[in-house]
Formats: C-alpha cells, sequence, structure tokens
C-alpha cells in the first residue's frame, strides 16, 4: 500500500463523514467524538492540535500542535500519556 499526502479537501470531507456518521449513530460509545481534541501522529507520539489556519507563503493549510504529546503509539495503540 503506498500513502499519498491529503489534501485539506480528503481532510475535510473525512472530518464531515464522521460527525455525520456520529449524528447518526444510535449508540455513540464506540463512535469518534466530534467534540474531542484533534490528535496528530508523528512518528510514535500523538498532540494536541493548537490551531491550524493558511500560509500563503508555501500555498498550504498549517497545522500547529503543542510542543508536549498527550499519547504514545504502541503495538499499533495510543496510550496516553
Amino acid at each position: 500500500m503506498k500513502l499519498q499526502p491529503q489534501t485539506m479537501r480528503h481532510v475535510m470531507l473525512a472530518m464531515m463523514q464522521t460527525e455525520k456518521a456520529f449524528v447518526a449513530a444510535e449508540d455513540k460509545d464506540e463512535m469518534i467524538n466530534p467534540e474531542a481534541p484533534v490528535i496528530v501522529q508523528c512518528g510514535d507520539f500523538g498532540y494536541e492540535v493548537l490551531s491550524v489556519g493558511g500560509d500563503p507563503d508555501v500555498e498550504g493549510f498549517v497545522i500547529q500542535l503543542h510542543k508536549k504529546p498527550v499519547c504514545k503509539w504502541v503495538k499499533g495503540e495510543c496510550v496516553k500519556l
């Protein structure tokens, strides 16, 4: 499997589908909570998103992360720190 960089449209679509599925679900226990902080995985660690915005110099959507990780991936599972 070859992974490709995701555009802002890919990310927005995934987030909108998650919200739609959450609203439609009768049992929300196993669903992604759209009110929870967004976590970005970088290497083996996960960081909460601090802010988002654009940068015309790189023509890209910029995601700023907190400096301190909140979780670590161990054997494919996210473990809170």
